[in-house]
C-alpha cells in the first residue's frame, strides 16, 4: 500500500471510530481507533508524518471509548499512552488542548473506577491544574471544571470513608 494512501485510510478510521463513538457504538470506535493505531505504525519511520501528534489524539479518544464501556484498566493503559504522546509535543492547538485535559480526567475517572483513589485524586487535580496553567476561560469551561471538582470533592471523601474505617 502507498504511503498517501495507508494515511488517507488512517484518517479515515480515525473519522469512522469519531462517529461510531458519538453515536454510542463504543465497540465499533475501539475497532476503528485501534486500526488507525494499526496503519500508523504500518508507516515507514522515514515518512514525514506527525505519530505523537496522531497518536496522543488516538490513544486519548481510545481511552474515552474503553471509559464508556466499563473497561477501566484499557482506559488507563490508553490514557498512559496518550499522555506519552502528549509529552513529546511542543505546543497543543486548542482541539489537543482539550484532549490534553479529557485523557488527564480519563485517567482519573479510571484510577477511581480500579479504587486507586490517592492516585485518581492526583490525576484529577493534575487535570485542574493543567487547565489553569494554559490559561483557558474558566467561564467558557465551567462545565468541565464543575465535573472534575466534583469528582474530586466525590473522591475526597470516598478515601475520608476509608480512613475512617480502618
Amino acid at each position: 500500500m502507498k504511503t498517501a494512501h495507508v494515511i488517507r485510510t488512517m484518517q479515515e478510521a480515525h473519522e469512522n471510530a469519531h462517529r461510531a463513538f458519538h453515536q454510542g457504538d463504543y465497540q465499533g470506535a475501539v475497532e476503528c481507533y485501534n486500526k488507525a493505531l494499526d496503519l500508523c505504525s504500518s508507516l515507514p519511520v522515514d515518512v514525514a508524518f506527525n505519530r505523537a501528534r496522531f497518536e496522543a489524539i488516538i490513544y486519548a479518544s481510545l481511552s474515552a471509548a474503553f471509559g464508556r464501556q466499563g473497561k477501566h484498566m484499557e482506559s488507563f493503559a490508553a490514557a498512559n499512552r496518550a499522555l506519552v504522546f502528549f509529552d513529546q509535543l511542543d505546543e497543543l492547538d486548542a482541539v489537543e488542548t482539550g484532549k490534553y485535559l479529557m485523557v488527564q480526567v480519563n485517567q482519573g475517572t479510571a484510577l477511581a473506577a480500579l479504587g486507586c483513589l490517592p492516585d485518581a485524586l492526583e490525576a484529577l487535580c493534575k487535570a485542574k491544574e493543567a487547565f489553569n496553567n494554559k490559561g483557558l476561560d474558566p467561564n467558557k469551561n465551567s462545565q468541565w471544571l464543575s465535573m472534575v471538582e466534583s469528582n474530586i470533592v466525590a473522591i475526597k471523601g470516598q478515601i475520608e470513608k476509608r480512613q475512617q474505617q480502618q
